[in-house]
């Protein structure tokens, strides 16, 4: 079969990235695969790659010239007798198949709903939002099929935009179950834990994410006073810190706030991390909960977080009913450790991360393509 995947930036680091280069690596294995992207960052051999030069400043322009780069580049893709293109979210206009990576006008609805009308009347008026909304309206109007991620991404899709629910297939995101492994504790637990200063005895509760805020990080900082001193918060990711510093000044608990920024080796932190917490507030997936999982770290996180939907509440993990509430996160934490289950959960967790490998996306995602 002759494949196009789109992927504005190509490497490991992003989810949506990470997903396509997860594909791209499988398919050139049995099928020639053609990328269409802006940035190439991670080699994959066999892969025939297509660079084309857009706008990345500012970012409405960023999105209008890649989209409008890529859906040039499908045409000629087509005229040369390409059998399926697959792109992901508001990439194109013309791909036989749209990966919602998430909903647009979902996410905007929700957050409008809990942050009032001057959020509301800003996501009104902002370019960015405004162009992204109309490719998501036009695509999953015209594309043949799409993929949600998520049960809850295709549940956002019918309710905003009322397509049919026979259009849609639903394709969890993937986890590197190599990569991602409760053996690397034994090699990087200590030399990370080193490099941070942070004891052996101490508990350390990793987050991971680009969002700080989105993703609640306030919250776990704020649930540290009514926990033991021994427990700690790993902070990874690349937003700025310095709101959160202030916090956990202001809470008394400055030394237990590691902050580590943006790390390309985010496995060996899964490796030097004791439970992972991560209170989303909207999360149509979220790909550092199955690969904390699959590094048998047991995973704290919102009920509706989309990987919240692979977790058993109680036995592979534990789910919030709150994203905002830092009292019901540090009871979820509690209950982990006084009932002694970071041996236990993390192994069952590890067991429900490996039914869904890369290699069984690949599976799904080729079926789908197939049926075209």
């Amino acid at each position: 079969m002759r494949i196009g995947l789109t992927s504005i930036v190509f490497n490991k680091q992003g989810g949506i990235s990470r997903y396509v280069a997860e594909l791209a690596e499988r398919f050139v294995r049995e099928h020639e695969v053609h990328l269409l992207t802006s940035r190439y960052e991670t080699r994959v051999d066999g892969l025939i790659v297509h660079r084309s030069n857009i706008l990345w400043n500012p970012i409405s322009l960023q999105v209008v010239s890649n989209a409008l780069e890529t859906t040039l580049q499908i045409k000629k893709l087509r005229e040369a007798g390409i059998d399926v293109v697959n792109s992901q979210g508001a990439e194109a206009i013309n791909s036989d198949i749209v990966t919602m990576q998430s909903c647009q006008k979902a996410a905007v609805r929700k957050f409008s709903a809990e942050r009032g009308l001057s959020y509301a009347i800003m996501k009104s008026v902002e370019p960015r939002n405004n162009i992204v909304l109309a490719i998501e309206r036009y695509n999953l109007k015209h594309c043949k099929r799409m993929i949600a991620i998520s049960n809850s991404v295709k549940d956002e899709i019918i309710e905003n935009y009322w397509v049919p629910e026979e259009k849609i297939d639903v394709i969890h995101s993937g986890v590197n179950l190599l990569e991602f492994n409760p053996e690397n504790k034994k090699k990087y637990r200590r030399d990370i834990r080193q490099k941070h200063s942070l004891d052996e005895t101490d508990t350390v509760l990793m987050f991971a994410g680009w969002e700080f805020k989105r993703k609640g990080l306030q919250y776990v900082i704020e649930a540290l006073p009514s926990l033991s001193s021994s427990i700690k918060v790993l902070a990874v990711g690349g937003a700025d810190r310095k709101p959160y510093e202030n916090l956990a000044g202001k809470l008394g608990v400055k030394g237990r706030v590691v902050f580590a920024g943006h790390q390309r080796n985010i496995s060996e932190y899964y490796a030097a991390s004791d439970i992972f917490v991560f209170p989303t507030a909207y999360e149509p997936f979220g790909l550092v909960i199955t690969e904390a999982m699959a590094s048998g770290v047991p995973v704290v996180t919102t009920k509706t977080a989309g990987a919240a939907e692979l977790i058993t509440d109680g036995n592979d993990g534990m789910l919030l009913n709150n994203p905002y509430d830092s009292r019901e996160i540090s009871d979820k934490v509690k209950y982990i450790l006084e009932n002694n289950l970071l041996g236990s959960m993390g192994l069952k967790a590890r067991r429900t991360a490996e039914k869904y490998s890369w290699d069984k996306v690949v599976t799904d995602t080729l079926a789908v393509y197939e049926s075209l």
